[in-house]
């Protein structure tokens, strides 16, 4: 067996086998035959391996049979057969990627593909031997998407309408949902009907609507940022695989609530006229309903848009919205702060509180200090009293000692009884304030 022989022979192996170990030589196709419809745009994936010392050159596919140097797509547009020309296109890499694209499809195209690449080696060059099918029929076989574009927001739920069609000599076997994978085979899915390979991002969440009989509509549930992406719907019948071109780009986004007025961006006062819209940046929403939330709490209104003309200071809140039944899909808070041209009641009232507060203070500041001052006074008063009696006391008997006193210094002189007998109130005042009228 030949270097060449060996070659080939691995490259049957992996094909048959469900994986391909890294640093073999190999190449892997569609494991069935792609159908596809006169005038339609066919794409058949591919796969190469090869050992890391060897670095790919060329790549190119083949038509039936890769021995002539005629081909329908090569990476150096070399030797293209005419039949080919403008319709063939490699989409892969140099690097693993071999994808083919195929337009206009016509029943010539018929037959058996073959990927072959070169590397930097002389004898490192390889064909993907057998290779994949390619059927043509002049009956219908279609997928259909209404929509090429969707947006969904973050927590909702989005259905990708699917139609699809094929000749009725046929039979179903299976029917698939692929995310990101331009081919449609994709290791895992995001649905399978045999409920096999089911990518572990989507169990649970997605479900076919319709039936096997040309409806494909994809539901999911609880759309997250990671969804976003292309769709594509593909389908077995009769060994034969087809798979939807060019899919479904799904969009997701926040809602963001935006508001304008006619005060522009200046302070809001009562009287202006504002309007808060729900919706994302860049792209249409099918769903027509919404709730709005003012300070956490639902309101009416289940339009896109809540309209204040004229605006009141009893619209200040924090709005946020959400699409109707799905409150995780709640959008970011906004504060709505609107300036009274006249203080409000409940403003009044709570700075009339205020004040009668702060003078109820006062008038018990004041009381306190006057019954200070008070008590002050009083032991003053009481204190004073005492000492004036205290001093009287002392002169009266100061006085009557130096009466005696006097009387006893000076024995010779007397004073005249008989005047004063009579007029005791005056020689006593006289004997307080006049001293000297005794003789």
């Amino acid at each position: 067996m030949g270097a060449g022989d060996a070659l080939n022979f691995w490259g049957l192996v992996v094909i048959v086998l469900p994986g391909v170990m890294t640093g073999e030589w190999a190449v892997r196709y569609p494991e069935k035959a792609v159908c596809a419809m006169r005038g339609s745009t066919v794409v058949i994936s591919c796969e190469y391996h090869y050992p890391q010392s060897f670095r790919v050159e060329t790549v190119m596919w083949c038509h039936n049979t890769c021995t002539h140097y005629s081909y329908i797509c090569h990476s150096n547009n070399e030797n293209i057969t005419a039949q080919y020309a403008g319709r063939a296109e490699c989409l892969g890499d140099k690097v693993k990627n071999g994808t083919l694209q195929i337009k206009d499809i016509k029943g010539t195209d018929a037959g058996e593909y073959r990927f072959r690449f070169t590397t930097n080696e002389t004898t490192g060059k390889w064909s993907g031997h057998p290779g994949v099918t390619l059927k043509v029929n002049d009956a219908a076989w279609t997928i259909d998407y209404p929509e090429k574009s969707l947006c969904a927001v973050r927590g909702s739920t989005v259905v990708i309408q699917c139609q699809y069609n094929y000749p009725k000599s046929y039979q179903e076997d299976s029917m698939m949902w692929s995310h990101n994978t331009e081919d449609c085979a994709g290791k895992s899915h995001v649905y399978n009907s045999n409920h096999i390979h089911i990518s572990a991002q989507y169990a649970d969440r997605a479900k076919i609507l319709g039936n096997k009989e040309k409806n494909c509509t994809l539901m999911i549930n609880n759309i997250t940022e990671s969804d976003a992406g292309v769709y594509r719907f593909s389908f077995t019948a009769n060994g034969c695989e087809q798979c939807g071109q060019p899919g479904v780009a799904l969009h997701v986004f926040e809602l963001k609530v935006v508001m304008t007025s006619s005060r522009g961006y200046g302070i809001l006062t009562e009287g202006d006229s504002v309007t808060l819209t729900c919706g994302t940046e860049n792209c249409f929403l099918n769903q027509s309903e919404f709730t709005w939330f003012k300070d956490n709490q639902s309101i009416t209104g289940t339009q896109s848009t809540l309209n204040f003309n004229p605006v009141s200071f009893n619209h200040s809140g924090k709005y946020s919205c959400a699409l109707k039944g799905y409150r995780g899909t709640e959008s970011n808070t906004i504060l709505l702060h609107i300036q009274s041209k006249g203080y409000p009641i409940t403003v009044m009232v709570l700075l009339l509180g205020i004040l009668l507060a702060v003078l109820a203070i006062i008038i018990f500041i004041i009381r306190r200090k006057r019954d200070s001052l008070n008590v002050a006074i009083d032991r003053g008063d009481e204190t004073q009293t005492k000492s004036q009696r205290q001093e009287v006391s002392s002169q009266v008997e100061d006085v009557c000692y130096a009466s005696v006193q006097f009387n006893t210094k000076q024995p010779g002189r007397q004073c005249d009884v008989s005047k004063l007998k009579n007029r005791d109130d005056e020689v006593v005042y006289a004997a307080v304030r006049e001293p000297a009228n005794c003789s």
